[in-house]
């Protein structure tokens, strides 16, 4: 797979390297305020890379003073080319919060899925209180289908988990409605 590239930012094929990283943010307090994945151990995060080589998982990096610096993950999972589909997942490090560096690195894997691996459809789900993701998907062109109420226990409390997903077709008319 090649790398995909912004004016600001790199998106590669998550190597091993990155896996002490991702595995921080993910057990990081903040972040899981609003994540549905728990922390896991190393060896789990072993083992879920490499589990992963069928699937399109990214590794985000910032290109900062001619360096790179990793601060979150995106990618397509469970891709299914009979049903031209697959799930969108991403974690942004909270330092990096707010700055629309989730919206461009979304924008490029959306644009892989549909346009390289031809997907018709990207899916992705979020709990109801995470209103930072809910926005930005939404500026990405996906619409809310649905609610599946309680369907998360997280932090004491059981919690909706919105369902959003996106069309070839949609995402091409939002890149057009995007240039005029």
């Amino acid at each position: 797979m090649r790398i995909l590239e912004t004016e600001r930012l790199i998106l590669k094929p998550i190597e091993e390297s990155d896996l002490d990283y991702l595995m921080n943010l993910r057990w990081d307090k903040e972040v899981g305020n609003y994540i549905i994945h728990q922390a896991i151990s190393k060896k789990d995060q072993l083992n879920w890379y490499n589990n992963i080589k069928n699937d399109l998982a990214l590794s985000v990096f910032l290109k900062e003073n001619n360096t790179l610096k990793i601060i979150g993950t995106t990618g397509l999972y469970n891709i299914d080319y009979r049903h031209q589909r697959a799930i969108i997942k991403f974690r942004l490090d909270k330092d990096y919060q707010g700055y629309g560096y989730a919206y461009e690195f979304m924008i490029e894997t959306l644009k892989y899925g549909f346009d390289t691996l031809n997907l018709n459809k990207i899916v992705g789900e979020s709990m109801e209180i995470n209103e930072k993701i809910i926005k930005t998907v939404q500026k990405a062109g996906f619409v809310v289908e649905g609610i599946q109420k309680d369907f998360y226990y997280h932090q004491g409390e059981y919690r909706n988990a919105i369902l959003f997903g996106l069309t070839k077709q949609d995402f091409r008319k939002k890149l057009e409605n995007d240039k005029n």
